[in-house]
């Protein structure tokens, strides 16, 4: 009896001590392959910088498809793991539809739509029965005041809810660090937007502009607008300039003058970066509204080959034709019966980089519009290609006529290919002014000859930067309304614009790659009955073994 008595106090002893060194030393282990819970540094030091509670409401509760609980299921152990890095960041999982009306529903839509909030609209298999459900696959997250909505379920064309639901979790880390980033910390650097050599207008590029507006201070800037008898001189102008961080120039398609060019040049000798989305083409697609359907591209002169040409970078006006192309969308049919169908368009060259570049890894395809290439000289600058065209590539010299009959021929076999070449380069380093040992266009007492470290993003198309517009609406970026293809420009410009800005942390995030296992449906149904007899037959057979070895050897044991 002693000895029992001793032994549960021991037993006690022991448990309480674990218990102890449990809530003193926590430790979580992830023993996935792709590490899918473990927060990453960036995510990590963004979770432990929330000072007060904050406030997370996942809209995924209540009665939703399989899709739609792998997704909750995912979103959960995420936060998890963020609420396990810093105890003042709650969540909970709510039904904003849970027991109301229809006419109630659609208030709540409402004002969910206030943030930004859309619904989905899902399926549920119940007894050989499909019912409709609305679903909101969003975040709200709150903090110090401020509020961000959050993403969860990602917008992929021509892809299954499964596709859907892979790609949204390998975001989903990317997604709260945003939100956590947005709402966390405040906006320090600053772009400005060219607008004085006919660049695409504001609607034209709303959608890229709302986007870098949540991270970044952005403001519309005119070079061009100095003039000789002005108030304000080309050396007040580069001052103002200065104070940016970024300049962005969004297809220009007036020649840029030299005063523009030299404070350009000085704006990136004092360590200033650039965007540049120049197209050396003149053609658009109202080029092909005639009875002919046929348009010329002719090349489009910027006055920028000096500037370039210093940096170890050269436009080509040649178009590319391309077989790796996105498509077109063409109305058939008459009257009533008028349907628009997408033909495969060689001047719409599509780009994806299979790099390791933190700017285009697991980037979707980039659409371009009837695009230039670039080249690239030796000099101390390096040079990093980050979209190309496909190896069945031609060009085209300009000027040269398009048709819309180019749609029904293949690219020739027999014509001569150029292979692989280069859309977007990043071209980073100390550059050499392009005005050094020149007759300047203005005076300047502290001209930089040699430049500070700096990096230039050169596009051979602006329309990278362009969304399309429906009843006066700015459309995604990226998103084709014609074809319904959703295209990945506007990732590859703020991975663009982040990596210019040293904001390199959220684009590892975006572009941590995840796998997420699925049953394979064919095959689970094709196998079910062996699955069936293994799962019914096997736990049988191996009590069975069981009993039997447990009745010999106790038969053997107590045998006389």
């Amino acid at each position: 009896m002693k000895k029992i008595v001793i032994s549960l106090i021991v037993i006690v002893a022991a448990l309480v001590l674990i218990n102890y060194g449990a809530s003193k030393w926590y430790e979580r282990f992830d023993l996935t392959k792709d590490q899918r819970y473990t927060l990453s540094p960036v995510a990590t030091q963004l979770a432990e910088s929330v000072e007060s509670t904050m406030l997370i409401d996942v809209f995924l509760d209540g009665e939703l498809p399989p899709e739609f609980r792998k997704l909750q299921s995912e979103t959960q152990q995420l936060l998890e793991e963020y609420a396990a890095v810093n105890k003042n960041i709650k969540f909970n999982f709510v039904n904003p539809t849970e027991d109301e009306s229809t006419e109630a529903v659609e208030q709540i839509t409402m004002r969910l739509a206030q943030y930004g909030i859309k619904p989905a609209m899902a399926t549920i298999m119940e007894g050989g029965k499909s019912t409709k459900v609305v679903v909101f696959p969003w975040a709200i997250m709150v903090y110090n005041g401020k509020t961000t909505a959050v993403p969860l379920l990602k917008t992929v064309a021509r892809a299954t809810m499964e596709e859907r639901v892979n790609s949204s979790i390998q975001q989903l880390e990317y997604q709260f660090a945003d939100g956590m980033s947005k709402v966390i910390n405040e906006k320090s650097k600053t772009i400005a937007v060219l607008r004085d050599s006919g660049e695409l207008s504001d609607l034209q590029i709303r959608d890229f502009i709302k986007t870098l507006q949540q991270y970044y201070r952005v403001a519309p800037f005119g070079i061009e607008f100095v003039k000789d008898n002005d108030s304000v001189t080309p050396v007040d102008v580069l001052n103002q300039l200065n104070k940016f961080d970024l300049i962005i120039e969004p297809k220009p398609t007036v020649a840029f003058s030299e005063t523009k060019n030299y404070i350009i040049d000085q704006y990136i000798m004092d360590g200033g970066k650039m965007l540049l989305a120049a197209d050396p083409i003149i053609f658009e697609n109202d080029s092909l509204a005639n009875p002919q359907s046929i348009g010329y591209g002719m090349p489009r002169d910027l006055n920028l080959d000096n500037l370039l040409f210093k940096y170890g970078l050269r436009l080509n006006n040649g178009i590319v034709k391309d077989e790796r192309a996105g498509g077109l969308a063409l109305a058939t049919g008459q009257g009533r019966n008028t349907q628009y169908e997408a033909f495969d368009w060689p001047y719409y060259p599509i780009s994806k980089s299979d790099s390791d570049n933190p700017i285009t890894k697991n980037l979707e395809e980039v659409k371009f519009e009837y695009t230039g290439t670039i080249d690239t000289l030796k000099n101390s600058i390096k040079k990093t290609v980050l979209l190309s065209t496909s190896p069945d590539t031609q060009i085209k010299i300009l000027p040269a006529a398009i048709s819309l009959a180019e749609l029904d021929q293949p690219i020739d076999p027999l014509a001569t290919k150029v292979g692989e070449k280069p859309l977007a380069v990043l071209a980073e380093g100390s550059f050499t002014s392009a005005y050094k040992n020149r007759v300047k266009p203005f005076e300047m007492t502290n001209s930089i000859d040699e430049g500070k470290e700096s990096a230039i993003v050169l596009i051979a198309d602006g329309d990278v930067l362009k969304n399309q517009i429906d009843s006066g609406k700015a459309q995604e970026l990226g998103y084709d309304m014609r074809t319904g293809a959703l295209y990945g420009n506007k990732e590859f410009l703020m991975n663009t614009v982040n990596y210019l800005l040293d904001d390199t942390g959220l684009i590892q995030l975006r572009s941590k790659n995840i796998t997420v296992p699925f049953l394979n449906l064919k095959k689970s149904y094709d196998e079910r009955t062996k699955w069936q007899l293994i799962n019914v037959l096997l736990p049988l057979i191996t009590v069975v073994i069981f009993g039997l070895v447990f009745n010999y050897l106790r038969r053997k044991k107590y045998s006389v």
